[in-house]
């Protein structure tokens, strides 16, 4: 049985490679070719602090909550139960209440750790606060640098978690509930009286209108504050279906529309980064077809080949710039490793030219797919014990999209009164 292991630097490091091996959990979306760190910083760019395993905005307002409520305990209490086991209890306690209230429907409705229903003696290894925790940095929900775990242990060392959370990362502050500057270091928005006794997965107005106005006034520049800014623009995304693709998402209006030239180009290069990238994923899955596979597999992969080559053909040259996707890369601090860049560029070329050269076209994929998985790729030579019955790798960028849709859904029903928080929706 395969095993992964690193070397754990710092909680930050670990925290992402948790979200890796999440990632790998989920069927279809193994990268085999190594083009996910391009993937990802066009959805950083576009959409800042959310992620592919955040399932409802409700945690960000409940984590921050938690946070809140235990830097308002007595000190010789704080002393005596940890951030991290004070998460650990009432984000338990969180999911139970939600599983009495959902039931059955509570893994569709995006109840993080549904599976373990009213069990205290089990629970999820990424709880809520490891997912969302980064997104509360970014929306400036939590002003802090630190990780999760830095910050939680920040209470065991000489500085104390409330001095972490008065001052700034260089001074201590005074006020409990400011900082330097006079702004809360964990903002929150106001509760009903019952809050806690009714908890749903759904956002109340004030929780609503509390994320619209963090994130529009963390992150306005991004495609995920200019969502949040038009309420045109929230209308044209909602309307889309859920499953809709992310060139679909690109064709909106208000995308067209948007003030900001170059969040045009990024979501222009993103959804084209994928219809010529496109091309290399299937074509990797035909050789695939061709030594383990099946002739219905191939038949498969040669029809989605020409209609690949059909699209081309009206693919846009004159409004692509490879150098533009490099540069968005190395903005967002973000490392292709030099064989992923050389066949990503490779690819383009062979692309721009109507991929004429199918021999060409074998050998960037098979040593694409050996430089990135070495010795468990399926094309190392010699291989005789793979077996291919569908799929393998990437089969469509979104950009994190579907995430953003709810996110976006929970604020716009929240705001509106539309959610009804006995179903959920």
């Amino acid at each position: 049985m395969a095993s992964v292991g690193w070397i754990d630097f710092s909680s930050e490091h670990r925290d992402k490679v948790r979200t890796v091996i999440d990632l790998l959990k989920k069927q279809g979306v193994v990268d085999e070719l190594g083009i996910g760190v391009i993937r990802d910083s066009f959805a950083d760019r576009m959409f800042p602090g959310v992620s592919t395993i955040q399932t409802r905005a409700k945690y960000f307002t409940l984590t921050a909550l938690l946070v809140h409520d235990f830097e308002r305990q007595p000190d010789r209490r704080k002393e005596k139960q940890s951030l991290e086991k004070y998460f650990g209890h009432w984000e338990k306690w969180c999911r139970i209440q939600l599983a009495h209230r959902y039931g059955d429907q509570g893994e569709a409705r995006g109840i993080i750790g549904i599976s373990f229903g009213d069990r205290k003696d089990r629970d999820v290894q990424r709880p809520p606060s490891s997912i969302y925790w980064n997104g509360l940095r970014t929306f400036g929900i939590i002003r802090t640098r630190l990780s999760l775990a830095e910050f939680s242990r920040a209470r065991s060392g000489r500085r104390s978690l409330r001095a972490v959370l008065e001052g700034t990362d260089y001074e201590k502050g005074d006020d409990l509930d400011a900082d330097v500057d006079g702004a809360a270091r964990v903002r929150v928005p106001p509760l009903d009286d019952d809050y806690w006794e009714n908890l749903s997965i759904t956002l109340t107005v004030a929780e609503a209108e509390f994320l619209r106005h963090q994130i529009t006034a963390s992150v306005p520049h991004s495609l995920l504050g200019q969502l949040l800014l038009d309420e045109h623009a929230t209308r044209q995304l909602l309307k889309l279906g859920r499953n809709a693709k992310f060139g679909d998402f690109a064709a909106l209006p208000f995308i067209q529309s948007l003030k900001r030239g170059e969040l045009r180009l990024v979501v222009r290069h993103a959804r084209d980064f994928w219809t010529i990238l496109e091309g290399a994923h299937i074509h990797y899955n035909r050789i695939l077809q061709t030594r383990f596979g099946t002739e219905q597999g191939i038949a498969k992969c040669e029809e989605r080949w020409e209609e690949w080559k059909n699209d081309l053909e009206d693919f846009d040259w004159s409004a692509w710039n490879t150098d533009f996707v490099w540069q968005l890369v190395e903005r967002h601090g973000s490392y292709v490793k030099p064989a992923t860049r050389r066949f990503v560029n490779k690819w383009i070329s062979e692309a721009r030219r109507g991929v004429p050269d199918l021999a060409r076209c074998d050998e960037l994929g098979i040593d694409q797919e050996r430089a990135n998985k070495t010795t468990r790729a399926r094309l190392r030579p010699n291989a005789k014990d793979e077996q291919v019955k569908g799929w393998v790798g990437l089969s469509e960028l979104d950009y994190r999209l579907p995430q953003v849709r709810t996110l976006v859904e929970d604020i716009h029903r929240g705001e509106s009164g539309e959610a009804d928080p006995d179903v959920g929706r």
